[in-house]
């Protein structure tokens, strides 16, 4: 029994050397990121039955085990995912906030207030060119704010989308890795049973990569029976099984303007993007809050524009003109005006009505009034026909669908519109174009401030009195009255100001509620798996010193048994 003593204490040895080997391992590996801690699992061997009794034959390492918690893995990874989507949320609104300054004190808000005083100071001395200036100034303050703002919005959208290509390429690496990982770890646990062959090791690598992965691009990690792992986007879209893996590409402009996100191989949309990840926040700031803002800049403007035109094309003032031009033109002269292909923005608003001609002789006598109808099929021709019968005047549409009123020396007005069509189409309007990136002012008021308009002819005398202000203070009550051109719900425009001043603080304050948030979960998430998965230096050594301990004694068992033997030969001899 001695020899059995012994092969027992050469079991031993082996397997205390082999934990020891595992403490180590763990040591070395006490500051690698997502290293997760292995047990050495020692059991003992199968007994030997001898004469009815069984003996047993010492022990083994019979596994490796990796310590992890699969709910704090899978918390990690949806933690990452959503704190590098608010990250990069909360980044680029701090960007706009930097771009833009103040909303409220001196921004927008200010320059709408600055710019409806300016008509109610016009009203009460309409006709005082001092005041018209400051009108015009005014207006050029407010409308290079909105100019500078959609503009930098829109370069920020620019460079928002630029950076999605190199996001990308380091997705499409995080994925070339995780399948190269998976396939190392389907070679080398190939045909093992249970977990006596785990690659703990690669297993580590692969979770750290899906990691990575998970924060460019919002995963899903689902496992297969087979003991592998399948990546998926929220959507559902298959990235890499088996060590097979599908690129993230670029394709063809899609329905936001920009370049989509397909899986390469197939061309085939990806889904759910938006939900995390910092790819998932650069959509979402590009698709939604920066589009939000520009929409929102846009709606302000053409209800800016168009209703300041509605009262502006029919106002006159003391300075009349022999030639008028449209500012907008058909993109069809022969198509009705309010045909959705005119490819005018206020086209829409046009409808049944009619305006006036007033016709006035070099010294500024009246010559005549007509009324010029307006019907649901008219068109641009028809409106110059309609004029080229008045007498004293012409009328053409040049190629580019523009109508042209050429009075000669004589002076014509126009106004008392109740079809929209002066307004739609910038016939004596105060501002040109209808978004917050091309509004402008109509070039004749450039040229010539005493034209902008502050009351109304009398259609009965064709006469405009010179203290009428009614017009100005039509257009100063705009600030307040609900308006609604563009199809978005009805509000005033400081509504609409103050309503995307509210909007943007509180997207900021959610980002960064969110990133906080996010941040305190992955400080304990870390702590949660550093207890369980973390490698604790004195406990190694603990265990260290224990299968230490178990070696010597192994070792004084083998000692022990060679001094029996000795002393068993020494009586033999």
């Amino acid at each position: 029994m001695s020899f059995q003593a012994l092969n027992i204490a050469a079991s031993s040895l082996r397997t205390q050397q082999k934990a020891i080997d595992v403490v180590s391992h763990n040591i070395a590996n006490v500051n690698t990121p997502g290293y997760s801690r292995q047990t050495p699992n020692v059991t003992t061997a199968t007994p030997e039955h001898i004469s009815g009794l069984d003996f047993g034959r010492g022990i083994h390492l019979d596994s490796i085990g990796r310590t992890v918690d699969p709910l704090i893995s899978n918390a990690q990874r949806e933690n990452t995912s959503q704190f590098e989507f608010w990250s990069q949320v909360s980044t680029g609104l701090a960007t706009v906030e930097n771009s833009f300054g103040s909303l409220d004190n001196t921004g927008l808000a200010a320059a709408v207030d600055d710019y409806f005083l300016s008509w109610q100071q016009l009203s009460n001395n309409p006709q005082d060119t001092a005041q018209k200036y400051n009108v015009r100034t005014k207006s050029e303050v407010l409308i290079n704010q909105l100019n500078t703002m959609r503009s930098q919005l829109s370069a920020g959208q620019v460079k928002l989308d630029q950076s999605i290509d190199q996001q990308l390429v380091q997705a499409n690496l995080s994925l070339d890795k995780i399948g190269a990982l998976s396939q190392q770890i389907s070679i080398h646990e190939a045909g093992k049973q249970g977990n006596t062959s785990i690659a703990n090791d690669l297993r580590d690598q692969r979770d750290l990569a899906i990691r990575e992965l998970a924060a460019i691009i919002p995963i899903q990690e689902v496992n297969t029976q087979d003991g592998g792992i399948l990546i998926q986007t929220k959507g559902g879209d298959l990235l890499t099984q088996d060590g097979v893996v599908r690129h993230l590409a670029r394709n063809t402009v899609s329905s936001t303007g920009y370049q989509g996100i397909v899986i390469a191989d197939t061309n085939q949309q990806v889904q759910g993007l938006e939900q995390g990840g910092s790819l998932g926040g650069t959509l979402k700031l590009r698709d939604e809050y920066y589009q939000g803002y520009i929409d929102t800049l846009d709606s302000f403007a053409a209800n800016l524009a168009f209703s300041t035109n509605q009262i502006q094309s029919n106002a006159s003032s003391p300075t009349r003109f022999s030639n008028i031009q449209s500012g907008q033109g058909t993109s069809n002269p022969a198509l009705p005006l309010n045909d959705a292909t005119q490819q005018v923005a206020f086209a829409n608003q046009v409808q049944a009505g009619s305006f006036n001609v007033y016709v006035y002789n070099s010294t500024g006598t009246p010559l005549g009034v007509t009324t010029i109808n307006i019907a649901a099929n008219t068109t641009m021709n028809d409106v110059a026909l309609s004029l080229n019968a008045v007498a004293g005047i012409s009328a053409t549409v040049d190629n580019a669908g523009r109508l042209n009123i050429d009075a000669g020396t004589n002076t014509i007005s126009l106004g008392h519109d109740t079809s929209n069509m002066l307004a739609a189409y910038e016939i004596g309007t105060f501002f040109h174009g209808s978004t917050a990136g091309n509004i402008s002012i109509a070039q004749y008021i450039q040229d010539d401030v005493t034209s902008i308009g502050t009351g109304y002819i009398d259609p009965a005398t064709a006469t405009l009195q010179l203290g009428d202000n009614r017009a100005a203070i039509a257009i100063m009550n705009l600030q307040d009255s609900a308006l609604s051109v563009d199809g978005s719900t009805a509000a005033s425009l400081h509504e609409r100001v103050s309503g995307l001043s509210s909007r943007y603080g509180l997207d900021v304050d959610i980002a960064n509620q969110q990133t906080s948030y996010r941040k305190a979960e992955a400080s304990s998430l870390i702590q949660q798996r550093e207890a369980i998965s973390g490698v604790n230096v004195d406990e190694e050594l603990i265990a260290m010193m224990k299968f230490q301990r178990a070696y010597e004694a192994s070792a004084k068992l083998i000692s022990t048994n060679n001094q029996m033997l000795d002393s068993l030969m020494g009586i033999l001899r």
